[in-house]
C-alpha cells in the first residue's frame, strides 16, 4: 500500500512505501486525491525512486507544470515499445519521455526547431527503435492535432534506447552512435565510396561496429591476443591497410588503442565489405 505525499497531476503522485519515496504513475491515481490517502499497489503501473534529493525536486517541479495529456501520450508510446521489443523499459522512461515531449511541443509552438544531429544514424543503425519513434509521432498528432518534425522520431527512439534494461551501465548511446558513424565515414572515404551500403555484409559490418563501440567505450574489449591479427593481416592485406588507418583515426579522436583482437575482427569485416 502506498501513501500519497503530494499530488503532482491526475496521473502522477509522490508516494511513500516502507520508508521510501517514489514518483508513481497511474491513470487517474491523483484525481481528487488528498495527502495521506492510501493507494493499492495495483493502481500504480510504474514507479521509480529518484537517485538523489536534488533530482527528485527537479522532477517534481517539472511534472507539476506538465499537462496530464503528455503522460497519456507517453503511456501509449511505452506500451507499444514494450510490445514491439518484448521487454519492460525502465520506469524512468515515464519522466524522461514526458518531459521531452512537452518541451518539444513547446518548441514547436515557439517555432524553434533544434533538429537532431543523429537523425540519419538513428534511422540507419536502429531501425526498430526509429520505427517506435515514428509511431510516437502518430500518437502526438492524433492526440494534439499537430505534426512534430520527423526528426523527433529519432529523439523518441533515443529515449527508448536509453531506458532499456540493457542500456543501464553501458556506454552512452550518443557516444556509441558517433563512434560508429566516425568509423563508417572513414571506411567509405578510404574505399573511395565504392562499397555497397545496401549489402548484407555492410549490414553485418554496421552491427559489428555497434558492439565494438559499446565494448571500446565501456572498457570491455576483446582480448589483446595477436595471433588472429597476424593471420588476417597476412590473408587480407588490402583490408588490413584500411583497418590500420581507421584504427589511427580512432586513437586520434578517443586517445585509446583498440586491442589486437578487435583490430583483427575489424579487418575481417572490412574484407567482407570489400569483396561483397
Amino acid at each position: 500500500m502506498f501513501r500519497i505525499k503530494k499530488v503532482l497531476n491526475v496521473n502522477v503522485v509522490l508516494a511513500e512505501q516502507d520508508g521510501h519515496e517514489y514518483i508513481a504513475f497511474g491513470k487517474g491515481i491523483g484525481y481528487r486525491q488528498k495527502v495521506n490517502a492510501c493507494l493499492p499497489d495495483n493502481a500504480i503501473f510504474k514507479k521509480f525512486m529518484p537517485l538523489d534529493d536534488s533530482r527528485k525536486s527537479e522532477m517534481i517541479q517539472s511534472l507539476n507544470n506538465i499537462p496530464p495529456v503528455y503522460i497519456s501520450i507517453t503511456s501509449q508510446i511505452v506500451t507499444y515499445a514494450e510490445q514491439q521489443l518484448q521487454l519492460s523499459l525502465l520506469p524512468s522512461i515515464y519522466y524522461a519521455l514526458t518531459d521531452h515531449l512537452a518541451f518539444s511541443v513547446q518548441r514547436y509552438h515557439s517555432k524553434q526547431s533544434l533538429g537532431n544531429r543523429i537523425y540519419w544514424e538513428m534511422k540507419t543503425y536502429y531501425p526498430e527503435m526509429f520505427a517506435i519513434g515514428e509511431y510516437g509521432l502518430t500518437v502526438v498528432e492524433a492526440t494534439l492535432q499537430l505534426a512534430l518534425p520527423r526528426e523527433e522520431a529519432a529523439n523518441i527512439a533515443f529515449h527508448i534506447i536509453n531506458e532499456t534494461p540493457a542500456a543501464a551501465g553501458k556506454a552512452n548511446i550518443l557516444e556509441v552512435t558517433q563512434l560508429v558513424d566516425n568509423v563508417l565515414q572513414a571506411v567509405r572515404a578510404l574505399t573511395g565510396g565504392t562499397i555497397d551500403t545496401t549489402s548484407l555484409n555492410y549490414e553485418r559490418f554496421v552491427t559489428h561496429m555497434k558492439f565494438f563501440a559499446e565494448r571500446y567505450l565501456g572498457d570491455t574489449m576483446l582480448a589483446d591476443d595477436g595471433q588472429l591479427l597476424t593471420s588476417v593481416y597476412t590473408v587480407y592485406p588490402e583490408a588490413a591497410k584500411i583497418a590500420l588507418k581507421v584504427q589511427k583515426a580512432i586513437i586520434a579522436i578517443y586517445e585509446k588503442e583498440p586491442t589486437k583482437e578487435e583490430l583483427a575482427y575489424l579487418i575481417i569485416h572490412i574484407h567482407r565489405v570489400l569483396t561483397n
